[in-house]
């Protein structure tokens, strides 16, 4: 069944405009896609800048905690400059995570309790904590090194609900970049597919030009056409060729040749004798 001139000026509009929307849609599904892989890839550095940053705190808290405790043992000035610059890299860990996760309210939260137990447990004044001549006994190290292992878990308690939660937020963000993924990729199957329709259509319609092109031989005598060795009435080679319906009717030159012909016959000269 040939196609419709309506189903024809359908293909070739689609054909036409199919190519153009996919450009389009390519060429946003590229910015997304883009856009999603800086984000997930800012995304993922950050988390393990952070991840790297809570070691590095939970770190200098276990060195701070040491040399405090050494100089509460001992009295030794050798522990309070070591002790000093543990509590200053741990101020620094701090400001440098607070501004990691300013837009994390939950790790802000973590980080300000963290905070209140390093200004609770860990700042001190060596001038009022150790006397002169005060002696160490076994009762005060026990107890000092109970409290130190105390100071510190619940310290690291902190940092691993931190780390924890970071861990999930970047399973969570993995498992986003891989359904982006997944969807570009269909998406990208979808315009693929539209790309060859659109191609096709434009090649049927290349070959249905191309055929307009053809000569047609037309018989100078009888007015018929000459279709793949055979001879057709003009409407029978429209009807095969292009899908054409022709009516049939008379043109001005026609219906007056015919009006005068008949007159001619009418005309009593003309008529012939009436039967004996």
């Amino acid at each position: 069944m040939m196609p419709t001139q309506k189903t024809k000026k359908i293909l070739f509009w689609l054909g036409l405009s199919l190519p153009m929307l996919a450009l389009v849609a390519m060429t946003w599904l590229v910015h997304q896609t883009g856009g999603q892989f800086n984000n997930s890839f800012n995304f993922v550095m950050q988390t393990y800048k952070l991840l790297d940053a809570l070691e590095q705190t939970q770190s200098h808290i276990v060195d701070a905690e040491a040399n405090q405790r050494g100089y509460f043992l001992t009295g030794r000035q050798d522990y309070i400059e070591p002790y000093q610059h543990a509590m200053q890299a741990i101020r620094d860990d701090l400001v440098e995570l607070k501004k990691l996760t300013i837009h994390d309210a939950s790790q802000q939260s973590n980080l300000v309790l963290l905070e209140k137990l390093v200004n609770e447990e860990l700042v001190f004044d060596p001038a009022t904590v150790f006397v002169p001549g005060q002696t160490t006994t076994n009762a005060s190290v026990v107890t000092l090194t109970e409290r130190g292992k105390l100071k510190l878990e619940h310290m690291r308690r902190i940092l691993f609900q931190a780390h924890e939660e970071q861990q999930q937020a970047l399973s969570k963000q993995q498992q986003r970049a891989e359904e982006d993924v997944v969807s570009s990729q269909m998406m990208s199957l979808v315009l693929i597919v539209a790309v060859a329709m659109a191609l096709i259509m434009v090649v049927v319609i290349l070959l249905r030009l191309e055929k307009l092109q053809e000569f047609v031989t037309v018989c100078a005598w009888t007015g018929q056409v000459k279709f793949q060795g055979q001879w057709l009435r003009l409407d029978e080679y429209l009807k095969k060729q292009f899908g054409i319906s022709v009516s049939h009717s008379l043109s001005q030159e026609a219906s007056e040749k015919m009006m005068r012909e008949i007159e001619e016959l009418n005309r009593p000269e003309n008529r012939p004798p009436p039967a004996p």
